[in-house]
């Protein structure tokens, strides 16, 4: 049984070492306990023997631990044995694996760990001393935590590998037998190889850690880059950032002027965290924003950060802050927190935090930037919506009058004045045509278009096609054929379907000098697949590709507005069809159209 008093185990640890520089930083010990290549006593070697047995097969860092209590209690023989890490950010050593120890005295006592109020002997483990305590000849305040503990005799030696604090090592008994010199000793010596395996053990995982990190990060990278608006992009990074640092919730948050706006979030927040603040008046936003570097702030309520409206609201615990910049300028502010934990975030966190604010400031870049094409966009089709609309009445009108003209309904018009009226008509009617396809466009972006979908079959338009094409290729060495099948029956809009067609045999007309336009359509499965091929000039690859676009259009006399095609391919897109192009300089253009079957 070893001595009735508190006995500091000078042989295993220096008694010289200077105190840790305290409460949340890095602990540095004066220098390592003795030399670990020196011999030992068969009573360390017997211990130490068992643990390097109980760990040789252990996987992973929790297994590690388990088996290093289980390997010491073993050793020692005594009841009951706790392994504690030390918590550099909250100074507090943490149970991480126990063996022995009753779930009364776990839930009462162990599970907080050793800390400046909750064990007395706390100092004298952050400065590298281990202790031997035993009821009945100690302090009344270790006494008390003696017996709340329910320990007759409790040992306790700090691991520490490199001059760093680890953990330490506790071995209790309640109703065995004590410690004696030797198993004291053997404990001191085997505290700083635990120390070694435990290091190992804890790079091992935390390397593990930032490997899966950076996967996901990877992964979550493509899926921000990837979203279609800057609504989905804030859902993604704050689900993202939430997930990442096992965080209570993530707010996302861009700057306008000198506010803040809330654009996205994950997790519960209260109703009263305001969704607008002015930046100098949260103490928490101005560092980052001024410095452009990630603010980890543990231990939130106490520290000086703790200011403004969104702290008092927020009820957060601990908050890491992350700044969106980049060379273009500032974009805004990515936080996480969490209520719960206040300690949530280490020091590896800042590097992640750093590279998930440079993913989601170029995404947000990219949104941004879409989001304001397709704003000027909807604005250019309101824009064209509205000339459009007001252009086509006065043509209307003009149209009307130049026909009553042409009927002689005023009177008699000379030869020369019915040719004119006749050019007249001609110049109007285009610009009518004009002005309605410029008004199909916009209803189309603007999704105002409206279509019934009925069984059509494409033979009932064949007269009226007919009738066009040859009024287009009157005088022209081109010849037109139709070939259509019985069973091509569409599931479609009558009305414009008739104008897809028009607008494709019209674009063929307009480019055929020579030779001829065919349209055939068929039952292919269930669709009908409907083709325009003439023996035009064809277009090149990056005519061909581009030609569906509002205004483009090849060269020459026959160039037209550029709108016909881009009608079409979003026509077809409303009626449920698609498009294709296949042409080739000197080859002719064969246009491919397919629709759902009835």
């Amino acid at each position: 049984m070893g001595s009735r008093r508190v006995n500091v185990l000078t042989g295993a640890v220096p008694r010289d070492l200077p105190v840790a520089f305290g409460r949340g930083r890095r602990f540095i010990f004066g220098r390592q306990p003795a030399d670990t290549s020196v011999s030992m006593d068969p009573e360390t070697l017997r211990v130490l023997g068992a643990v390097l047995a109980a760990v040789r097969d252990a996987r992973g860092y929790p297994d590690l631990l388990g088996r290093l209590a289980r390997g010491i209690r073993t050793g020692l023989g005594c009841e009951r044995v706790t392994v504690y890490m030390l918590s550099r950010r909250r100074g507090l050593f943490l149970p991480a694996a126990d063996v022995g120890t009753p779930a009364s005295v776990v839930e009462t006592f162990a599970q907080r760990g050793y800390g400046p109020e909750a064990f007395p002997g706390h100092a004298a483990l952050l400065e590298g001393r281990p202790l031997h305590l035993v009821r009945g000849a100690v302090p009344p305040d270790i006494e008390t935590m003696l017996r709340l503990a329910e320990l007759r005799e409790l040992a306790v030696a700090p691991m520490i590998y490199e001059g760093s604090g680890e953990g330490a090592l506790s071995c209790g008994v309640h109703d065995g037998p004590g410690f004696g010199p030797e198993a004291l000793h053997a404990l001191g010596e085997v505290a700083p190889h635990a120390a070694l395996l435990v290091h190992t053990a804890r790079l091992e995982a935390e390397q593990a850690r930032l490997a899966e990190r950076r996967a996901r990060l990877a992964t979550w990278a493509a899926a921000v880059v990837g979203a279609d608006d800057v609504d989905r992009m804030a859902e993604r990074v704050c689900a993202a950032s939430r997930a990442l640092f096992r965080a209570t919730r993530s707010a996302l948050l861009l700057l306008r002027g000198d506010e803040l706006h809330l654009r996205g979030r994950a997790g519960s927040f209260p109703t009263s965290v305001p969704t607008r603040l002015v930046v100098t008046g949260e103490a928490a936003f101005e560092e980052p924003l001024r410095t452009g570097q990630p603010l980890i702030v543990n231990d939130y309520r106490h520290s000086a950060y703790f200011r403004g409206a969104i702290a008092a609201a927020s009820g957060a615990a601990s908050v890491l802050i992350i700044p969106l910049v980049d060379a273009a300028g500032w974009l805004g502010v990515l936080t996480v927190t969490d209520v719960e934990e206040p300690f949530r975030f280490k020091p590896t966190d800042e590097e992640d935090a750093r590279l998930l604010g440079a993913i989601t400031t170029v995404a947000l870049r990219k949104g941004l930037v879409v989001e304001e094409l397709r704003q000027a966009s909807a604005a250019k089709s309101e824009f064209l919506a509205s000339v459009s609309h007001d252009l086509r009445t006065p043509l209307n009108v003009l149209l009307g009058y130049t026909q009553l003209l042409g009927e002689e309904t005023f009177g008699a018009v000379t030869t020369e004045q019915r040719d004119t009226l006749r050019r007249m008509e001609r110049t109007a009617a285009s610009q009518l045509t004009l002005v309605n396809d410029l008004l199909d466009l916009a209803r189309i972006e603007q999704g105002k278009l409206s279509c019934t979908l009925l069984p059509v079959h494409l033979g009932e338009l064949t007269d009226g096609l007919r009738e066009m094409m040859e009024a287009l290729l009157r005088d022209r060495p081109v010849a037109f054929d139709m070939t259509i099948a019985s069973d091509a029956v569409a599931r479609t809009d009558r009305e414009r379907l008739r104008q897809v067609l028009v607008n494709v045999l019209v674009n063929a007309a307009k480019f055929t000098q020579a030779g001829c336009v065919r349209l055939v359509a068929a039952r292919v499965g269930e669709a009908v697949d409907v083709t325009v091929a003439d023996t035009g000039p064809g277009m090149d690859t990056v005519l061909a590709r581009q030609v569906t676009e509002p205004f483009v259009h090849g060269s020459g006399p026959a160039a037209g507005t550029g709108l016909g095609l881009a009608i079409v391919s979003r026509l077809l897109g409303v009626l449920g069809g698609s498009l294709a192009i296949d042409s080739a300089p000197g080859r002719g253009t064969r246009v491919h159209i397919r629709l759902p079957g009835a």
